[in-house]
């Protein structure tokens, strides 16, 4: 048999074949489980979509999900946008949402983890985890974390957010309220459970942006009052709470907005109304107070960094002009692309940065374990 009549799993070894699959999109390696029953083996298998998440995590550009209504819920392939020569209509892929909803509440998309969105359901006191890519999804009632009582500001959230515990793969939802000891609910255990140690900063006494950013095996809670200079933590593993002090030449306020930018743990920072700039500072020695620097200050104001690639240049979404664009280190616009002419509008709270993924819920694998598959 000459080579032009093998198949392609006879011609690669097999871990040249998982090389290269560990280098295709998540959304591009669906379909590819179909081509035969080893790669469905290979790219089903939990250690591959692992590596895979690992792989993807450090060298692909995230994508930008975004809800605008029950309509249009979908994500912007930001390499395609930028790098593939696409317009900014093909990039965006839609999603159709995992259950039935009557509207989108005002703080929808709650964050993001590992290909997942956390999202709040409109029916009172329950939030979804749902993967897009995969549609696996489970909806989680907090009904019984909520204190009750007569006042209705009780039962809004101050912290919400989702991490992934890597020790035993479980993914950690932490939800709080003013005067509420803070849970946790695990997808491993399916429960909640109350976080025996209290925030170091009081949440009675102190503003949060309450949608939780996880980097570095930690929830990260920006506090948008201007007297107090520390992000609030939350580590998933140890499940404790601390903190990281913010450059002592800047003071929060609420348009602040924390990202991960080069591996790092980054602030786009909005001095004021008046100033017409966005400075982002970035953390380069993880909770190290004197690694922050001022990397780049960009001439326009209230834009929010969504990736930075290699130190040479930001992808930003700017809420003034109406566009996603691309800067160089210095200054110097490279694309741009305005998404208004494609009828949707970017809202803060109702869109985060992720990394599309094949993971599936702890839930769903050991259901396969018990399963023999």
């Amino acid at each position: 048999m000459d080579n032009n009549q093998k198949s392609i799993n006879e011609l690669l070894p097999l871990e040249l074949l998982q090389a290269i699959l560990l280098r295709v999109p998540a959304k591009h390696l669906l379909p590819l489980r179909f081509v035969s029953k080893l790669w469905l083996s290979l790219i089903s298998d939990p250690t591959f979509v692992e590596f895979h998440i690992h792989h993807t995590s450090e060298f692909t550009t995230p994508s930008y999900f975004f809800a605008q209504n029950d309509q249009l819920v979908g994500s912007v392939d930001l390499h395609a946008l930028f790098h593939g020569g696409a317009t900014l209509g093909a990039s965006i892929e839609k999603f159709s949402l995992p259950f039935p909803w009557k509207n989108i509440p005002s703080r929808f998309v709650l964050g993001s983890c590992r290909g997942f969105v956390l999202l709040h359901h409109h029916e009172p006191y329950y939030i979804i985890l749902w993967n897009p890519l995969t549609q696996s999804h489970k909806k989680i009632s907090y009904y019984n974390v909520v204190e009750e009582s007569h006042y209705w500001y009780n039962h809004i959230a101050v912290l919400q957010g989702i991490g992934h515990d890597a020790s035993n793969d479980d993914y950690l939802i932490v939800i709080a309220f003013k005067k509420n000891q803070p849970h946790c609910f695990s997808l491993r255990t399916n429960s909640w459970t109350k976080i025996d140690v209290a925030p170091p900063i009081p949440l009675i006494t102190h503003g949060f942006k309450p949608d939780g950013l996880f980097f570095n095996g930690a929830i990260h809670w920006l506090n948008y009052l201007c007297n107090n200079q520390d992000i609030l933590i939350f580590d998933v593993r140890k499940r404790r709470f601390s903190t990281i002090p913010l450059p002592e030449q800047k003071r929060t306020c609420w348009s602040s907005k924390l990202v991960i930018l080069g591996g790092c743990l980054a602030l786009n920072f909005f001095p004021s109304s008046d100033d017409k700039r966005t400075q982002i500072w970035v953390l380069k020695e993880y909770k190290v107070l004197s690694s922050w620097t001022l990397l780049y200050e960009i001439p326009h104001h209230c834009v929010h960094s969504l990736f930075l690639s290699n130190y040479s240049d930001f992808i930003v979404v700017d809420r003034t002009n109406n566009n996603f664009a691309k800067y160089n280190l210095e200054g110097e616009r490279l694309q741009c692309f305005k998404y208004l002419e494609y009828g949707f509008l970017p809202l803060e709270y109702n869109s985060t940065v992720y990394t599309p993924s094949l993971a599936t819920l702890p839930s769903c694998d050991k259901k396969k374990r018990k399963n023999g598959m």
